[in-house]
């Protein structure tokens, strides 16, 4: 699939299967995430951490955490993923570590859709590691960064989940 048609075709999903995504599969989603852009033109490896979370224990954890804090309807708030990427970033002198986490998870959910995996970008997460310092301890985040974002990737057996239609009402063409 080309980059265009995985763009148009990427879709959040919230329903995820047991089948776990292969190491090859998870390295090459890491490229797509450290390939991003950095604000300042910055390539520091420094400038955002990625850490996968795949441990059993550890998403259970995180589950029930984000269930407390974040009201939503699904009982499974990392609906089943066995693959969680969090990315965190330091403040930076652009006060861009936002924009930039960001940019890095977009580039995975762009690559999984290539793959023909799928995801869902969730703030949900975030809220549990900003709330519980041991559950972000688990996770090796550097002291001074915080967690912004997080994606869920896997496989799904739900065929329910459509890409939206094109829609260009929110454009303003000045020609």
């Amino acid at each position: 699939m080309n980059t265009l048609d995985s763009i148009i075709k990427r879709k959040s999903v919230r329903s995820f299967n047991n089948e776990q995504i292969s190491k090859e599969q998870l390295e090459k989603l890491i490229q797509a995430a450290n390939a991003a852009p950095i604000s300042g033109g910055g390539h520091a490896d420094s400038a955002r951490h990625i850490a996968v979370v795949q441990k059993v224990e550890v998403l259970k954890d995180l589950s029930d955490v984000v269930a407390k804090l974040v009201p939503i309807p699904n009982p499974n708030p990392l609906y089943g993923t066995k693959t969680l990427i969090v990315f965190s970033a330091p403040s930076n002198q652009f006060k861009a570590e936002q924009l930039d986490v960001a940019l890095s998870a977009q580039n995975v959910s762009i690559a999984a859709t290539g793959m023909g995996l799928n995801s869902v970008i969730m703030a949900g997460p975030v809220y549990a590691f900003n709330a519980s310092e041991e559950l972000k301890s688990k996770l090796n985040i550097p002291e001074g960064y915080t967690p912004y974002i997080s994606i869920a990737v896997g496989n799904t057996d739900d065929t329910s989940v459509k890409t939206r239609e094109f829609d260009d009402t929110n454009v303003s063409y000045i020609l």
